[in-house]
């Protein structure tokens, strides 16, 4: 099966929260998603409790390339069906920043 890739618009804000995660520069930014997916999936935390959304403060929408099978994993975890990906991204940042930077685990 051939694996599919698309395009999600994003704020510039967020690719360079997402750039500061890379492992590598030439890493591909659906590398860093899938891993804030898979932390995301171990934990339950984000899933019961409300969070406060963070704002990006730098103005204008970037594209990036990610696989459709990433999109379908975003999906999952809108709220609803109009929910912009960036913010279920920056959900996943956050759930990230708070329950495994702090505490040391990478």
């Amino acid at each position: 099966m051939r694996k599919g890739i698309t395009t999600i618009k994003i704020s510039k804000g967020l690719v360079e929260e997402l750039s500061e995660l890379k492992i590598h520069p030439r890493q591909a930014y659906e590398e860093v998603i899938v891993k804030l997916l898979g932390f995301y999936k171990k934990d339950d935390i984000l899933r019961n409790k409300s969070k406060e959304e963070r704002l990006f403060r730098k103005k204008g929408i970037t594209t990036i390339k990610i696989s459709k099978e990433v999109v379908e994993e975003l999906s999952e975890l809108k709220i609803h069906p109009r929910q912009a990906y960036e913010e279920v991204i920056v959900k996943l940042l956050s759930f990230y920043e708070e329950n495994f930077l702090k505490k040391g685990k990478k």
